[in-house]
């Protein structure tokens, strides 16, 4: 549907609609060169996608919100190519050792602002500092701090049965699955409220 190119750059302006980018940051952040940049920035602002806004010398871009596709837009990004897909790169290397890995909260439901962090519960046999390690980079490309909540699935299971009170918020609210899927979340909490 969109070319490398395109994918890389709306997953960074779509998930940061509130803040605008200068062409050398939007290169800097993404390894593509500004001649590259400048055609791609050019094409989507032309199509009504971005803003693009003259201040001085320099030219800012950033996601036009009232686009009539925006919000569809945004929520393909935040659930294919934008976050999850950072994320689940990021969480590659400790993969064989997490069974559920979603995002939650602001992010998830897509009532973000400028200052939102990103909430990504882990479910598995792993630690908060290997999930820590792994995500240190994604958060810098993000430019938002990730708070991971760790633990293992027979606790969140546990904790699930026992209505404690994050672990039914989280069960309720919107996610955005990077490891894993609504079904096998459903399964795991009800494998341990009828069990």
């Amino acid at each position: 549907m969109f070319s490398p190119y395109r994918r890389q750059l709306l997953a960074r302006l779509l998930l940061r609609p509130d803040e605008q980018f200068h062409v050398r940051e939007l290169a800097r952040m993404t390894g593509i060169s500004a001649g590259s940049l400048h055609r791609e920035l050019k094409a989507m602002s032309e199509s009504g996608l971005l803003l693009r806004e003259k201040i001085g010398q320099q030219v800012f871009y950033r996601a036009d919100t009232q686009c009539t596709i925006y919000a569809e837009l945004a929520a393909i990004f935040r659930k294919t190519l934008g976050l999850a897909y950072l994320l689940r790169n990021a969480l590659s290397g400790i993969a064989g050792k997490i069974q559920l890995a979603f995002v939650f909260g602001s992010m998830a439901s897509g009532r973000q602002n400028p200052g939102s962090d990103i909430d990504v519960c882990v479910l598995g046999d792993v630690s908060l500092l290997e999930v820590v390690k792994a995500l240190s980079t994604v958060q810098e490309t993000l430019g938002r701090e990730i708070n991971p909540v760790v633990m293992t699935t027979r606790k969140f299971a546990d904790q699930s049965a026992k209505q404690d009170r994050f672990v039914t918020r989280v069960a309720s609210e919107p996610k955005v699955f990077v490891n894993g899927n609504e079904h096998d979340f459903a399964k795991l909490v009800e494998d341990r409220t009828t069990g």
